[in-house]
């Protein structure tokens, strides 16, 4: 292909219309003070820590092989992603992988540098200095771009806006208990919350989380500023889910549902740089075939001390995790400690609902005993279609 063809493809297919960039203001390491007031001003910084740091490359081609891996032909014949939890398109193409750490995705690279000395004196200047002996397991997936078609996800927030404001379960989708849950009142209760909560994380920083870039990105997009005020008419259209617009909360017509948010911008980054972002911004991500996402989402958080409460069942995105030979494959003895941490709040579920995706219930349903591999997995994959949703063992 010329350059006027590959040109031509490019234009093809969706370009943001406006772009953030590194600053070179944010350059020192750390929680300098110049990247602490951008993130308080505008929910988000750009970091450059990880630029031309010898775990790129490794990181890199380990992010390549997984998500070739998981494309939807393979099944799992080369990596048994039922081991994991993958995000999937209507076509079934990989955009987050989840389980990257689990000894089934024979890449022991990420769980490495999740402990390296690199990673971890980033996380010890960000958050007060904090070490490895106090820490907690965090989460880890890779993003990447479905090969075939374009693929965005709605704008929303990363904290719950309405209703009591707890988190819901990604297997259960409930938002809320009715109408009422998204009324104007309920929602400034929690948007006082919210405030309070970011004020508190900023100055005390008892964790760190990023999205690192291993090859250049520019699919992360978001509303500068939104973390810090009352949303607009505009956004609240934007926000509010179609379920509740149905059954009668009032809101302002306002959005097509395709053109640009005012004031939105991508987040270019360039491989090695990071973002820091504060959740409670409006964003969304937007990846097209020919433009390569291979970005780490990745961090710690600080241990609160042993739990009050009985655990929880475990949010299926996560469960995974669980899984003892998660915590055996660590590469250190603090990291097992820092997972036996996060697990003493978390219990496996009992449906399979409870622990795969759509992809993987549909093998089980097709006969095939996978992930967690218990009497479960083998009375679904013998009860095939029969089995019903959020149905258990007998």
């Amino acid at each position: 292909m010329d350059k006027n063809q590959s040109s031509a493809a490019e234009t093809q297919y969706y370009r943001a219309t406006a772009f953030a960039d590194a600053k070179p203001e944010h350059a020192a390491p750390g929680a300098t003070p110049e990247r602490l007031a951008h993130l308080k001003e505008h929910g988000f910084v750009i970091i450059n820590d990880f630029v031309d740091n010898p775990w790129m490359p490794i990181l890199r081609e380990a992010g390549r092989r997984v998500t070739e891996a998981c494309a939807p032909e393979n099944g799992y014949s080369q990596i048994d992603c039922s081991k994991g939890y993958v995000h999937r398109t209507g076509g079934d193409e990989p955009w987050a992988i989840r389980g990257i750490i689990h000894p089934a995705f024979n890449e022991p690279c990420f769980a490495e540098f999740h402990g390296s000395a690199d990673f971890l004196n980033f996380v010890s200047s960000w958050c007060h200095g904090l070490q490895p002996e106090e820490l907690s397991l965090s989460g880890m997936l890779l993003w990447c771009n479905p090969r075939h078609r374009e693929n965005k996800l709605g704008w929303h927030r990363d904290v719950t806006w309405w209703g009591t404001g707890k988190s819901y379960f990604a297997q259960r989708e409930v938002r809320g208990e009715g109408p009422e849950a998204y009324s104007e009142e309920v929602e400034r209760i929690r948007w006082k919350e919210i405030q309070e909560r970011n004020a508190k994380s900023l100055t005390e920083r008892n964790g760190v989380s990023m999205f690192l870039a291993l090859t250049d990105d520019e699919c992360h997009e978001l509303v500068p500023g939104s973390h810090n005020r009352w949303r607009t008419p505009f956004e609240h259209d934007v926000l509010l889910p179609q379920s509740m617009k149905d059954q009668g909360v009032p809101y302002t017509p306002s959005w097509n549902g395709e053109d640009p948010l005012p004031g939105q911008v991508a987040i270019r980054l360039k491989a090695g740089e990071a973002l820091i972002r504060n959740g409670t911004t409006i964003h969304t991500g937007h990846t097209v075939p020919n433009r390569e996402r291979n970005t780490l989402s990745i961090g710690w958080s600080k241990w609160k001390g042993e739990p009050n409460e009985e655990p929880a069942v475990a949010d299926v995105r996560h469960a995974w995790q669980l899984d003892l030979d998660v915590r055996d494959a660590l590469p250190y003895d603090w990291m097992k400690i820092a997972w036996d941490r996060w697990a003493a709040t978390q219990k496996l579920g009992d449906t399979l609902e409870d622990r795969y995706t759509g992809f993987d219930i549909k093998h089980i349903k097709a006969g095939q005993v996978l992930g967690w591999c218990g009497e479960l997995e083998r009375q679904a994959a013998a009860a095939g279609e029969s089995w019903g949703a959020s149905q258990t063992a007998v």
